[in-house]
């Protein structure tokens, strides 16, 4: 009787596990396209994204930091401190921060903020 019902336990465990694993579906998940402004303006669409993730925790706002990312003074932190690299875009060191897996600002911004700055890098990183 003993082996009996240890047959139907080890048939009851063999079907738990295959509708476990057979019902394990994946959905791949598509992001959410990101929308870039044709003209991109620091003020009206780089700011925001400093004064959301930047200045909210007070990490870069005036005259907590090393880097100062109020309104008032941003442009010229960035392009004084060097972290704007207008022939290579991809490669300032603003952008690198917000991207760099193993970076200390990773998580703080979303990947349209990440585009949106990219482009405006791209577009000359102009102050508009």
């Amino acid at each position: 009787m003993f082996s009996k019902i240890s047959r139907i336990q080890q048939i009851f465990f063999a079907f738990v596990v295959f509708i476990f694993i057979a019902s394990c579906e994946y959905d791949f998940i598509q992001p959410p396209a990101v929308i870039i402004p044709e003209v991109l303006s620091f003020s009206d669409d780089v700011i925001p994204i400093f004064n959301e993730s930047c200045n909210g925790s007070g990490c870069h706002a005036s005259g907590f930091g090393i880097l100062d990312l109020s309104p008032e003074n941003a442009y010229n932190d960035l392009f004084v401190k060097s972290l704007i690299n207008i022939d290579v875009p991809d490669q300032s060191e603003l952008y690198q921060k917000l991207t760099e897996p193993n970076g200390t600002h990773v998580g703080r911004s979303t990947p349209a903020q990440q585009a949106i700055i990219l482009e405006w890098i791209n577009k000359g990183a102009k102050n508009n």
